[in-house]
């Protein structure tokens, strides 16, 4: 048995450019990751010297791929865990690179429709629309081949950390000296197109991306604050307040349901309970405009609570309008209309249909794009994603390992109303925490074999993990 452990185990890749250079790839994929929200502020979307797509960002994630390429070896697998990893991410990647090239033809369509955000030339449109989403990808491959040691793993989440509170600092900021933008200064809530403006004139982006950010991100924010650390409370305690300020409700009742699974799941019920007090006492003393409009959502002035007003319009004018249109061509159902499909839809100018870019549902998202037959594939994958991630944790028992997944959970409900399956801005930190998920589960599975079993002259074997001994006595006992 140790000699088919020994010739089976692949052999590790060896980086050929110097610690230096190593080092330098890491600093900058940990700036990559601290930009992230601050992608889109408009000091820094413009071209450098002139240069179409020659962005800070576009530079930054050039700079990422080019140390992935050369240093890492990004598609050769050292153990059983990274391979089968490594091959459903390029299944996922051909998906996406099939839907961008489906897109390509409806570019025009697609800048008459949106012209603030699809260019019209075939060539600005692969590279906004196509590469950069890519680059957002990047952070799976490189954390799965580069960042492997529980130590790499935290130093991310202390990135995140500094960038979301540097993102919270600034939001507050900006709403404390905007005070009408979040109805602070009204005695009713504030439209939330102010704050689609305000979040777009400063940030670049909805509110809505930035309410998914802080869902994704939020239990790690937890995770450090239970560690008594001080930069994960004050991240906390701020993105908190800015998560109130913001005016998403989703992203209120997301960040509550993943804190709370969290605590449970670390068997913190006090902190729960000092939570949920210290929530209501809030509520009291201060309900904010998110707050009032979460309460009111889903009744309308004549015939009280509906799905669709507690949806705000999606079933009655995105859902069902698309569906229904799909499903009359077979085409769009068997193969879906190629990336950013919403916005080829016939029913455009007939009044019918919300003029979005999105259907704010990433799994009809995804069959609007791919088909019934890729959204089929997809669903079986999350179904067996979330059991083997759910499985693994209860193995690990990992707070860190829990808040990941839970940044995952928080994901996955956003996506019933807004996110995307593709790489977007709204999904990106999923990559990264995927890998990092799979990175523990492959430190407790190497540690499991890094002593190599011996076999005695009595034919036992000798200093084993109890996994493994079990293994060759259920092969010994089969008939």
């Amino acid at each position: 048995m140790s000699t088919s452990l020994s010739n089976s185990a692949p052999t590790p890749y060896h980086p050929t450019l110097p610690d230096s250079v190593a080092q330098a790839g890491t600093f900058f994929f940990l700036l990559f990751v601290f930009m992230w929200p601050f992608q889109r502020v408009p000091f820094l979307t413009d071209n450098l010297f002139g240069v179409q797509g020659l962005k800070p960002f576009n530079l930054l994630s050039a700079i990422v791929l080019a140390y992935l390429v050369f240093d890492t070896a990004p598609l050769h697998a050292t153990d059983r865990i990274e391979r089968t990893s490594i091959r459903i991410f390029l299944l996922y990647f051909a998906i996406f690179a099939i839907a961008l090239i489906r897109s390509v033809p409806n570019a025009p369509l697609l800048h008459s429709r949106f012209p603030d955000s699809y260019p019209e030339s075939y060539f600005d449109f692969v590279l906004s629309n196509c590469l950069v989403p890519i680059f957002y990808t990047l952070s799976f491959l490189f954390v799965l081949k580069r960042m492997r040691s529980f130590q790499e793993i935290e130093r991310i989440t202390t990135v995140i950390c500094l960038s979301m509170l540097l993102l919270s600092i600034v939001f507050v900021a900006l709403v404390l000296t905007n005070p009408s933008v979040s109805g602070m200064a009204e005695p009713v809530p504030a439209s939330r197109d102010k704050m689609t403006e305000f979040c777009e004139t400063y940030f670049g982006v909805h509110y809505n991306t930035i309410g998914t950010m802080y869902i994704c991100t939020v239990p790690l924010l937890v995770y450090r604050a239970l560690t008594r650390n001080a930069l994960g409370i004050a991240s906390l305690c701020l993105s908190l307040l800015a998560i109130l300020l913001l005016e998403s409700r989703g992203a209120l009742v997301t960040v509550v349901a993943s804190c709370s699974l969290y605590l449970i799941l670390r068997r913190r019920f006090a902190i729960l309970v000092v939570g949920a007090a210290a929530a209501g006492v809030t509520s009291l003393l201060w309900i904010g405009p998110t707050v009032q409009a979460l309460l009111s959502v889903g009744f309308d002035g004549d015939s009280g609570a509906s799905a669709d007003a507690l949806l705000t319009g999606r079933v009655d004018y995105v859902w069902a309008p698309l569906l229904s249109e799909w499903t009359s061509n077979i085409g769009l159902f068997l193969f879906g209309a190629g990336r950013y499909g919403m916005g080829t839809s016939q029913l455009w100018d007939t009044g019918a249909l919300y003029q979005a870019n999105q259907a704010h549902n990433a799994i009809i998202n995804f069959f609007l794009d791919c088909g019934v037959i890729l959204t089929g594939v997809l669903l079986i994958f999350l179904l067996l994603g979330t059991a083997t991630a759910w499985r693994v944790g209860r193995r690990l028992n990992s707070d860190l390992y829990w808040a990941l997944f839970v940044c995952i959970f928080g994901c996955g409900i956003s996506m019933a109303t807004q996110s995307d399956i593709l790489p977007t801005i709204q999904n990106m930190y999923a990559f990264p925490i995927v890998a990092m998920m799979i990175n523990l589960a492959r430190l407790r599975y190497l540690g499991a074999i890094t002593d190599t079993p011996k076999t005695g002259n009595n034919g036992k074997i000798e200093n084993a993990p109890i996994a493994l001994v079990a293994r060759s006595k259920q092969k010994r006992e089969r008939p």
